[in-house]
């Protein structure tokens, strides 16, 4: 038999944890004639099954069920439910950290940006997140785009020579070049770094514009101030 102070020891938790469940039923004290609650080995295995549990995250309402149930059907269908939960958290907790890295490199970059965060910055912080996920789709393309000229050309010289096969390579090319850079240009715009105005530009202006990876050479048609302009996704 174990006191609630020995009881408790040896399982390295407090006595008014034990007492709490003790209260709420997960525990069945047997009471001397002087009131004190005594446990048993039982008492004990039943113990080290709901602190278990706990650190799986069930919550007490579901330790409940567990022990209530005989066939450990309730316990199979919280773990499920449970393993769903978990992997929401993670994926909440992943997307926590891409937006933390995000607003890391905005800071980086726009260390001038006027006022403190705001939803306006975590909606720059989205956009900066989805240029990215263009410029991945729009290399994926290109490496596509490689694949098809150089297959095309290697193709006319060293087997076939089927100019046929090589000019249906070339507009190939040709054809999905253009989409990637149509694309490209219809979801990017610019912030001007003198006035911090959104603008976007002609297409002409834009192809033929220096560029950095993640700036390029614009007027800002607010301010007209001329300088390297932050690229944003539109």
């Amino acid at each position: 038999m174990y006191t609630t102070g020995q009881l408790a020891k040896k399982c390295n938790i407090s006595i008014r944890t034990i007492q709490y469940y003790d209260r709420r039923g997960l525990l069945h004290a047997k009471r001397t004639e002087n009131g004190l609650r005594h446990y048993n080995d039982q008492d004990l295995k039943q113990l080290q099954e709901i602190l278990i549990y706990k650190q799986l995250g069930f919550s007490l309402k579901d330790i409940q069920q567990i022990i209530n149930d005989t066939d450990n059907n309730t316990l199979k269908s919280l773990i499920v439910n449970q393993q769903r939960k978990l992997k929401q958290k993670i994926k909440d907790a992943s997307e926590q950290l891409a937006s933390l890295s995000q607003l890391e490199t905005f800071l980086n970059k726009h260390y001038d940006f006027p006022g403190n965060i705001s939803q306006n910055i975590f909606d720059k912080i989205k956009k900066t997140k989805k240029l990215k996920q263009l410029r991945i789709k729009l290399l994926l393309i290109g490496s596509i785009i490689d694949f098809i000229l150089w297959g095309s050309i290697l193709g006319f010289l060293f087997y076939q020579k089927n100019l046929l096969w090589l000019l249906l390579g070339i507009f190939c090319t040709v054809v999905l070049t253009w989409y990637i850079t149509i694309n490209y240009y219809h979801h990017t715009c610019y912030i001007c770094p003198h006035c911090y105005h959104q603008f976007r530009v002609s297409l002409k202006k834009w192809l033929f514009a220096r560029h950095t990876p993640n700036t390029r050479y614009l007027k800002c048609n607010k301010c007209s101030h001329k300088n390297y302009c932050i690229e944003e996704y539109y």
